[in-house]
């Protein structure tokens, strides 16, 4: 079957929408800010991040399969299930949800009440999320029809204001970890943990539009990865340059959310503050229920219904209600130091992914994860240390940060190969050996 074009191009822009949350809009217009006239350094090292590695991550999981546990399924059953829980919980109540309904209060209600306190926002944004998520409504997809395009045209003109009229001279920046930094930050997206999940949701379009065959799916998810991934990127850099052009008025202390909404008011004006928060505003809605709707079809799926989609529902958004009282910053805050710890470790396993076939046992991804793992960990934990007031494991984190690949932020790239190699040998020469002998 020939892939139709129109197809590629419905289907990559559906995919720039599921992947671009509002929650997206804050990170490179900070980036920009902190990086000044080197924006564009920021805007390689976050685009690496997000969206090249959640892109890749949506084209192997088709390769493999484009079920949920898919990505971690050659480790075992158990870790994939384990992992695709921890990907869902936190792309889901714990912080992509929660910072919707903060980003929301932050962007749009307090554009117009400054004073208006958080819970309320959050209890009437996620009460109505709580009742689209448990009663089927077309009112989620009306919205999302008309959400990306509009968001698009008002990030075109941000784009355009600052080519043109930009307010302010870019800040001189000279930081030499700018790049790590930046690719570190791409992890708060929280992208790549949902790319297995991404890919089922693309495999069943295409299905739906006829594409029958596996190897002209994934074929297709190429292409349509691809579309995205142009899309994203064309985003994150613009939003980066316009940042950088309010460098000399914000300072990397500067809350995101304040970022934005500054950055907005300099190029365009009240008005396009205000459209810009009724626009996020229901972006972020529209994330909200479909996530919710997700973590409840997922736990329900692998509880094989024992827990009902109603009751998951329920708890789920009662936790996106607490955390979104911990605002933006704070939700932030918190997340840094567990995706500092998890992220390298899906990295790991994208990349091994990709050679699926050629790898022959399970040890070679399991060595990658656990060196992976360890460097993160160091640096997670050391992260949560310094933000708490207390140091713990500063020179280890030090020493991590002196190798290989560290300023691009891949510093967790060789231990993971190394790992990979000796527990590949060893299970070459030990455990199979030994397994093949007591047949």
């Amino acid at each position: 079957m020939s892939i139709r074009r129109k197809d590629i191009m419905i289907c990559g822009f559906a995919l720039f929408a599921i992947f671009f949350g509002a929650g997206n809009l804050i990170f490179p217009p900070y980036l920009g800010v902190i990086s000044g006239d080197h924006w564009w350094l920021s805007s390689l090292g976050f685009t690496l991040s997000d969206p090249f590695f959640p892109i890749l991550g949506v084209i192997v999981s088709m390769s493999l399969g484009g079920n949920p546990d898919d990505l971690g399924k050659r480790v075992s059953p158990t870790f994939a299930r384990i992992t695709g829980t921890i990907a869902i919980l936190l792309i889901g109540p714990l912080f992509s949800v929660p910072r919707t309904g903060a980003t929301t209060h932050e962007v749009f209600v307090q554009s117009f009440f400054p004073e208006s306190p958080q819970w309320i926002t959050s209890l009437v944004f996620f009460g109505f999320t709580l009742i689209i998520a448990l009663n089927s409504s077309k009112v989620i997809d009306t919205i999302g029809n008309f959400i990306t395009p509009a968001l698009l045209i008002t990030l075109a003109l941000v784009f355009v204001a600052a080519l043109l009229n930009p307010p302010a001279t870019m800040k001189s920046i000279q930081e030499p970890s700018l790049f790590a930094m930046s690719f570190k930050e791409g992890y708060q997206t929280m992208d790549a943990l949902g790319a297995s999940l991404m890919a089922g949701i693309v495999i069943t379009d295409l299905k739906r539009r006829g594409y029958s065959d596996g190897k002209t799916q994934l074929r297709a998810g190429i292409y349509i990865g691809l579309v995205a991934c142009i899309l994203l990127a064309l985003v994150y850099v613009g939003l980066t340059y316009a940042g950088a052009t309010v460098s000399s008025i914000y300072t990397p202390e500067t809350d995101r959310t304040t970022i934005l909404i500054g950055m907005i008011d300099h190029l365009l004006g009240p008005i396009g503050r205000i459209a810009m928060g009724i626009i996020v505003a229901l972006a972020c809605f529209t994330t909200a229920v479909g996530l919710t709707s997700t973590c409840g079809n997922f736990f329900n799926t692998i509880s094989n219904g024992k827990l009902s989609y109603k009751l998951i529902v329920i708890v789920t958004v009662m936790v996106e209600f607490f955390m979104s009282l911990f605002g933006v910053n704070g939700i932030i805050n918190i997340a840094v130091p567990i995706l500092t710890i998890i992220y390298p470790a899906v990295m790991v396993l994208i990349l091994f992914s990709i050679f699926d076939r050629k790898i022959k046992s399970r040890w070679t991804y399991i060595g990658g994860i656990i060196g992976a793992s360890i460097i993160g960990s160091i640096q997670g934990i050391h992260l949560f240390g310094i933000m708490n007031g207390f140091t713990i494991l500063s020179k280890t984190a030090k020493w991590s940060r002196k190798l290989p690949l560290h300023q691009m932020g891949l510093e967790w790239l060789l231990p993971a190969l190394v790992f990979a190699l000796v527990l590949t040998v060893i299970a070459h020469f030990f455990l199979e050996r030994n397994q093949t002998l007591s047949k």
